[in-house]
């Protein structure tokens, strides 16, 4: 099996990647694994049976014309046996010409429908109910595919982002002056991260000792910073920045807080869970199917401020509430499919897609 993978993360070009370590591992089980995504400058890596290609641009536009024409070059010398996509929107919709062009199967791999609306919804909707498989993250994505585009469920194969099923012992945590909250992740509008500053806002009129602790870049920082400011928050709220390691984050932290609006899987609240970490997330992604109400984490509805400030007040005040947690995490990542199981649902998907 011969496969040409349309991507749209750059991280792929970082030699300590995670995404080029998962990538290589996709490789292992083909004949031969291309992969092609735009950048603004030219890129040829050849690692055994991985190819991967960018062919610059100046601007965003340039760099998909030049990956669709690059493309059909690369079509030319090597036959492949389907196109898969990491994206519904823009890079979709040329594999989908590309795959029409070169008479080749199409793969579409979803992992939200972040800024579904205007152009990208109308091209979401051409080109998914033309796809010949589908490859989701959860299960709660596959029902919202299947209900929003009346796609057979059939085409959708489930393959959660591969996390080793392991929980890392670190032994007693050491004893801090502060009680840490923490999120990681992009600084962007759909985390809502400024849901859990406001909800701090009301947690330390009543204890002082906490802090948030937030890693991440992205659009939102200012103003987030901002309103830690102006809710007298300063010195309760740190910014970290992005960081390319966050074992420290994890190991200093008390609770994982995830609040976003959306979610296709929530890889950073799984890694939560191996470092026994109690956790507050919103019901979105793997809300309720490897982390469980009750059992691992409190979960409550988006965008509930009451609710999340109640949440944060009873894990802070609990503390044999918080034990049950931590003790409980073996459960949920005994549930992570192994990386075997997961490429064995990669073969299965890829096939599907097969003409």
């Amino acid at each position: 099996m011969q496969i040409l993978v349309v991507g749209n993360d750059k991280n792929i070009f970082n030699e300590n990647s995670k995404l080029l370590e998962r990538i290589l591992e996709y490789s292992k089980i083909v004949e031969k694994y291309f992969v092609v995504v735009p950048n603004n400058k030219s890129v040829n890596i050849n690692k055994d049976n991985l190819h991967i290609f960018s062919f610059g641009g100046r601007n965003k536009f340039t760099q998909i014309i030049k990956l669709f024409f690059g493309t059909i070059k690369i079509f030319k010398k090597e036959r492949f046996n389907l196109i898969s996509v990491q994206d519904q929107y823009y890079l979709a919709f040329i594999a989908y010409l590309l795959s029409k062009k070169l008479k080749t199967g199409l793969e579409i791999q979803i992992h939200g429908f972040e800024k579904y609306y205007g152009l990208r919804k109308f091209i979401a909707n051409i080109v998914i109910p033309r796809a010949n498989s589908i490859r989701v993250v959860s299960e709660r994505l596959k029902k919202e595919i299947i209900e929003k585009f009346k796609i057979s469920e059939d085409k959708i194969t489930v393959v959660p982002i591969y996390t080793k099923s392991m929980v890392l012992d670190l032994g007693i945590r050491a004893e801090r002056k502060k009680f840490v909250f923490l999120t990681i992740g992009r600084l962007v509008k759909v985390k809502n991260i400024e849901l859990q500053i406001r909800a701090l806002k009301k947690i330390v009129e009543k204890y002082q000792n906490i802090e948030l602790h937030i890693v991440g870049e992205g659009p939102e920082k200012n103003n987030l910073e901002k309103l830690a400011e102006d809710l007298n928050l300063k010195n309760y709220v740190k910014f970290f920045g992005y960081q390319n390691n966050v074992e420290k984050f994890y190991q200093n932290c008390d609770v994982f807080l995830l609040t976003s609006n959306y979610e296709g899987w929530g890889l950073v609240a799984i890694e939560a869970l191996q470092y026994k970490i109690p956790i507050i997330m919103t019901d979105v992604g793997c809300a309720n199917e490897i982390i469980i109400n009750n059992e691992n984490a409190i979960i409550i509805p988006v965008n509930n401020l009451k609710l999340l400030e109640n949440a944060m007040i009873q894990i802070y005040e609990d503390r044999v509430l918080r034990e049950k947690f931590s003790n409980n995490t073996q459960i949920a990542v005994s549930k992570l499919l192994t990386k075997e199981q997961t490429l064995d649902l990669y073969k299965k998907s890829w096939e599907k897609a097969i003409l």
